[in-house]
C-alpha cells in the first residue's frame, strides 16, 4: 500500500478511533471523565507507529501520519466535553510510544522471517510498501516558493477566502450590519475545508493546513459575534456539522480515486 493511501486509510479511520477512544464504555472503569485505560485507545495513535513500514521514506511518513494523528487527537479534544472519558498528555504520550514499540515488532518478526525463508533478506529491511519510490527533493526545492505554491495552491486561495470572510465579519460588527453574507461565506469555507485540498498536489497536507486556517478564523468570528450576543456562539454546532460531511465526502473521493484510478 503506498503511503498517501496509508495516510487516507487512517484519516478516513479518525472519527472511529475518536469513538473507541472517548465514547465506547470500558469494562475496566465505570468512573465518569475517566483517563483512557482499555485496549481501543491505542488505535487513536496508531497511525505514527506505521511509518516504520516506510524506511526508505520514514521521515516523510512520520510527517504525514503524525499530522493524521494530530488532526485525530484535535477532534478527540473538540469532542471531549461530550465524552464519558477525557484524554490526558500522559494517555497520548504512552499510547504513542507503545505504537512504536508494537509496529516495530511486527518489522523485525517480517525481518526475521524473511532471512529465514528468503535468499536477500536485505530487501526485507529496507523494503518500502509503496510500489513506486517517489524521487527526492532538496530542501531548497521543497521550501521554494513556486514548489510550495505548486503543492498548496488550494489552501493559498483557501487561506485568501478565510481572510476576506473575517475582514467582511469585522466590517459587520463595526457598522451594525446584517451577518448574512459572512456567515454564508463561513458555511462555504467548511465546505472547502475538504474539498479544494482534491485538486492540490498534496492532499494530506493541505487539508491539515486548511483545517487549523478554518478553526482559528471561524473561532474568531464566533467571538465576534459573542460579543453582540451572548448565545451567538451556538450556531458552531452547524459550522461543525457542515465540516465533518464535508472532510467525510472529501476522503471518500479521494480514497475511491486513489483506489480505482
Amino acid at each position: 500500500m503506498t503511503l498517501i493511501n496509508t495516510c487516507i486509510l487512517m484519516l478516513f479511520l479518525q472519527p472511529l478511533f475518536v469513538y473507541l477512544a472517548l465514547f465506547k464504555q470500558s469494562k475496566y472503569s465505570v468512573k465518569p471523565k475517566s483517563s483512557l485505560d482499555n485496549e481501543d485507545s491505542m488505535f487513536l495513535f496508531i497511525a505514527p507507529g506505521l511509518s516504520v513500514f516506510y524506511l526508505d521514506q520514514f521521515w516523510v511518513a512520520l510527517l504525514y501520519l503524525g499530522s493524521v494523528c494530530l488532526l485525530g487527537v484535535l477532534l478527540a479534544k473538540i469532542v471531549e466535553s461530550k465524552a464519558s472519558k477525557r484524554l490526558t498528555r500522559d494517555d497520548s504520550i504512552g499510547f504513542m510510544v507503545a505504537s512504536f514499540i508494537f509496529f516495530g515488532m511486527i518489522k523485525l518478526i517480517i525481518v526475521a522471517a524473511a532471512y529465514f525463508f528468503t535468499d536477500d533478506a536485505s530487501s526485507a529491511i529496507t523494503e518500502d510498501l509503496s510500489p513506486v519510490k517517489e524521487p527526492s527533493l532538496t530542501i531548497s526545492q521543497m521550501f521554494s516558493v513556486d514548489y510550495l505554491y505548486s503543492q498548496f495552491k488550494p489552501t493559498v486561495y483557501f487561506l485568501a477566502l478565510m481572510v476576506v470572510t473575517l475582514v467582511l465579519k469585522i466590517i459587520e460588527y463595526k457598522f451594525s450590519l446584517k451577518e448574512a453574507l459572512s456567515g454564508i461565506l463561513i458555511m462555504l469555507s467548511a465546505i472547502l475545508v475538504g474539498i479544494s485540498p482534491l485538486f492540490g498536489e498534496a492532499y494530506i497536507l493541505g487539508l491539515i493546513a486548511n483545517f487549523f486556517i478554518f478553526f482559528i478564523v471561524c473561532s474568531t468570528c464566533i467571538e465576534i459575534d459573542k460579543i453582540g450576543d451572548a448565545s451567538g456562539g451556538a450556531i458552531a454546532i452547524l459550522y461543525g456539522y457542515i465540516l465533518m460531511m464535508g472532510l467525510g465526502f472529501s476522503i471518500i473521493c479521494k480514497l475511491v480515486y486513489e483506489v480505482f484510478f
